[in-house]
């Protein structure tokens, strides 16, 4: 019975039925308890779940040209961080760096460039089943400052 209300509602069974933007605010909440809950979210109330946890508002508050950026998975330097998190997901890894006053948040993204999961950044290289590429994104103050390709 759940499942067929769940389904009329156009609920979530898995990560792996979600689409553009609705993937990625899924694979930016914190903790697994808060995607559980997320996949069993009506589309129509999603929104609303995202304000509570703070992810609307952070999407918000990134201007519209970001956003639409975002949206299509693309990243440029100038970016908020947060947009980055948007384009890509969650980095696979992420490294500090402290030189006096300056920190710098090195994060690490896997994309996929061949096989099932082409296009599709994941979390290890592993996950793939194919070929890949990595990316730093060096970010400062919150703002991304440089993008590259690692060997």
């Amino acid at each position: 019975m759940g499942t067929l209300v769940c389904g009329a509602l156009a609920c979530a069974s898995s990560p792996e039925r979600l689409r553009g933007l609705d993937r990625r605010f899924y694979q930016n909440l914190d903790g697994e308890k808060d995607r559980a809950e997320y996949l069993k979210v009506p589309k129509a109330q999603r929104q609303a779940f995202l304000q509570k946890k703070g992810l609307w508002d952070r999407w918000q508050a990134l201007p519209e040209a970001e956003r639409a950026a975002a949206g299509r998975g693309e990243l440029k330097a100038g970016s908020q961080e947060f947009a980055a998190f948007m384009a890509w997901g969650p980095p696979a890894d992420t490294q500090r760096r402290t030189a006096g006053e300056r920190e710098v948040a090195f994060h690490t993204f896997i994309r996929c460039t061949s096989g099932p999961k082409t296009g599709r950044y994941v979390q290890a290289t592993s996950t793939c089943d194919g070929t890949f590429n990595e990316f730093e994104v060096a970010v400062e103050g919150g703002i991304v400052t440089e993008i590259k390709l690692l060997h």
